[in-house]
């Protein structure tokens, strides 16, 4: 039985893109025989007790190691002090065949000296700006494959990389026929992540109220900081649903006509889907993909949330609505791009033996 340890985390500030990501490669791997177990610091909104509700052993590290660590969900972690930490929750574990670090705040060193848990190990990244030492490299991002060889100067020369969203970690669901374009939209999603530290589905709230007859639903993410204001809003408009998270955001999705959301893991769902989207970046990593990718011919892009103007996002919410041809392009563009199944690609990958006489792999798009 092939075992593997992935170290994610998930908070209010980091978002909870990793930790899904991670765990759609999770249930593919324990589908396939693997023991499956999670490494994750205790910060506001942690996953443990969802991942040990999924059936997963998931091991608590500490939130903060003790010196004043910076919040920005790209600072580099004290990564001695969390080797230290996992290294005490470990102390009984064999050697693992797989350890999947996704994280920003760590690199090559910490990946180094992590092969003391494990034979191989595997970064799922999406920035491209640090030494990584690995024997394999996941960027699902359309910015990975539109750039000339982003991870040239950061891994060495027998790292296997899979770059762009032909290797999106999606679940099966995603294997699905397109969403049906109609004649104007009726139906309106809008998530911004898990969280929504940002705040910015209360301010599309806000932009929606100028449009009378939508149907939207509004999934606001654990801990959103407007919830009783949008709360108050959505009593008074009986065609809106505000929820907190959804059992089946999958359906939610087939539902709707547009979606109106962040750059992070959910534009591969909504690729997957033809789902035209109007997309608002909530962070900096999100920005030079969502730019591509509107450029593209994908989406709508209206630039960071933190420069959007309101009568911006209803001008452009006016416009799709009664757009079908716009619609319609984008959804065959975005179909284009993803076909749902990433995770059995680097499934295979991780149960492969070691290819050793092929240095230098770079899998955008070629292969099974």
């Amino acid at each position: 039985m092939m075992r593997v340890l992935i170290r994610a985390d998930a908070s209010v500030t980091i978002g909870s893109g990793h930790i899904a990501r991670c765990l759609t490669l999770a249930d593919t791997l324990r589908h396939d025989g693997a023991d499956v177990r999670f490494a994750c610091r205790q910060l506001p909104g942690h996953p443990l007790q969802r991942l040990a509700d999924q059936g997963y052993v998931a091991y608590a590290l500490p939130a903060r190691y003790g010196a004043v660590e910076d919040d920005d969900i790209e600072a580099a972690l004290p990564w001695q002090a969390d080797l230290s930490a996992l290294a005490e929750q470990l102390a009984d574990e064999p050697p693992f065949d797989w350890l999947i670090v996704d994280h920003y705040g760590l690199d090559a060193r910490w990946e180094r000296a992590a092969r003391v848990f494990a034979e191989r190990i595997m970064s799922i990244d999406d920035l491209a700006n640090r030494p990584h030492a690995v024997e394999v490299l996941l960027d699902q991002n359309y910015s990975a494959q539109a750039l000339d060889q982003p991870y040239a100067t950061w891994v060495g020369s027998q790292c296997q990389t899979f770059l762009g969203p032909r290797f999106a970690l999606l679940r099966d669901e995603f294997q699905c026929e397109p969403v049906v374009i109609k004649p104007r939209v009726e139906r309106v999603l809008v998530n911004f992540g898990g969280f929504d530290a940002a705040g910015q589905v209360y301010a599309t709230m806000l932009a929606l109220q100028a449009f009378d007859g939508l149907h939207v639903d509004f999934v606001a993410g654990l801990h959103n900081p407007h919830w009783l204001a949008m709360s108050e809003l959505v009593a008074s408009r009986p065609e809106w649903r505000l929820h907190t998270l959804t059992d089946d955001f999958f359906a939610l999705m087939q539902s709707v006509d547009l979606f109106i959301g962040a750059g992070g893991g959910t534009t591969w769902e909504r690729a997957a889907l033809g789902l035209p989207t109007i997309c608002i970046s909530v962070a900096n990593n999100q920005q030079l993909n969502a730019q591509l990718l509107a450029d593209a011919g994908v989406h709508l892009y209206l630039g960071p949330h933190v420069a959007l103007d309101p009568g911006r996002l209803r001008d452009a919410i006016e416009g799709l609505c009664g757009d079908a041809a716009l619609r319609r392009s984008y959804a065959d563009q975005s179909r284009l791009l993803v076909d749902g199944r990433g995770a059995r690609r680097i499934a295979d990958a991780l149960a492969a033996p070691a290819n050793t006489d092929r240095p230098d792999t770079v899998a955008t798009g070629q292969g099974a």
